[in-house]
């Protein structure tokens, strides 16, 4: 099931407008924004993204294990491009949370530092697909992880011409479109790794 979500709270279902985006709150229920992608900040600037960190920064200063400010905080370093602070957040919902996907699925992104994994090193990719995989174990319903997993192989192993090991990317697409995904959220993923449209993201959305 694909489909191009927008900003809604995850509270109430309420689409977000500006006023709300901007003050970080849900008009309908008054409930925070939950940043759980980064197709939740696609309208945002760097200093928007700055205030969702400090307000879940203060949020970890009462339980530093809270699942959804570190996802967050997380998200919001990736988006900035600050991979290290990124890293420190992820490693931290992976080792407070190991059942939960999402620390999984953003480490695989950040561990390119904002480079196309066409230009990575073999083990760097590996790197990535082994925390894909671990996601999609997770997660089986979610196709976002197939889908990401096969712009990475196909953007460094087929335009690199090497041989790409089992499952292909086309096959992975496959396996995307019989699942819920967000095109958002791939676009996104999309643009964090500097991987043009290209035929698989044509394929995913045909």
């Amino acid at each position: 099931m694909i489909e191009a979500a927008g900003q809604t709270c995850s509270q109430c279902g309420w689409i977000f407008d500006c006023e709300s985006l901007m003050n970080n709150m849900c008009k309908n229920c008054k409930s925070p924004i939950l940043v759980e992608s980064v197709a939740h900040l696609e309208k945002f600037e760097e200093s928007a993204i700055k205030k969702f960190i400090a307000f879940y920064s203060k949020t970890l200063k009462g339980d530093s294990r809270d699942r959804n400010a570190l996802i967050a905080i997380g998200v919001c370093y990736l988006k900035l491009g600050l991979f290290n602070l990124c890293d420190k957040f992820l490693w931290t919902l992976i080792d407070s949370h190991p059942d939960h996907p999402s620390g999984y699925y953003y480490r695989a992104l950040s561990v390119f530092k904002g480079k196309r994994p066409r230009t990575a090193s073999l083990p760097v990719v590996r790197e990535a697909e082994k925390f894909l995989i671990t996601a999609t174990e997770l997660d089986l319903e979610n196709g976002r992880y197939d889908a990401t997993l096969a712009v990475i192989k196909h953007d460094y192993y087929v335009l690199n011409g090497m041989r790409v090991p089992s499952p292909d990317p086309d096959a992975l697409i496959d396996s995307a479109v019989e699942k819920h995904i967000d095109l958002l959220e791939i676009v996104q993923v999309l643009g964090l790794l500097h991987i043009p449209d290209g035929p698989m993201f044509a394929k995913l959305v045909s």
